[in-house]
């Protein structure tokens, strides 16, 4: 089981949220779909590829980082 900071799940080579969201994008925009349109959608596609992260994380046996899931209020 490995530990990983958000930073490494964002813009890490394993998970890459990051890089599957500007993919989708890329791809709609080849598409020509209306700019208003994807950024409509975009909260949505990182929400998705967040989703997916979390389940291969999952099925992995990986997780966050203690340091990184604390809250201070």
């Amino acid at each position: 089981m490995a530990k990983y900071t958000l930073e490494e799940i964002m813009y890490g080579d394993k998970y890459g949220i990051e890089s599957a969201v500007f993919v989708e994008v890329f791809r709609l925009a080849e598409k020509k779909v209306d700019a208003k349109t994807i950024r409509e959608q975009l909260n949505m596609i990182y929400v998705k590829h967040t989703l997916l992260a979390a389940k291969k994380m999952h099925e992995e046996g990986d997780c966050i980082s203690d340091n990184e899931i604390t809250i201070a209020f």
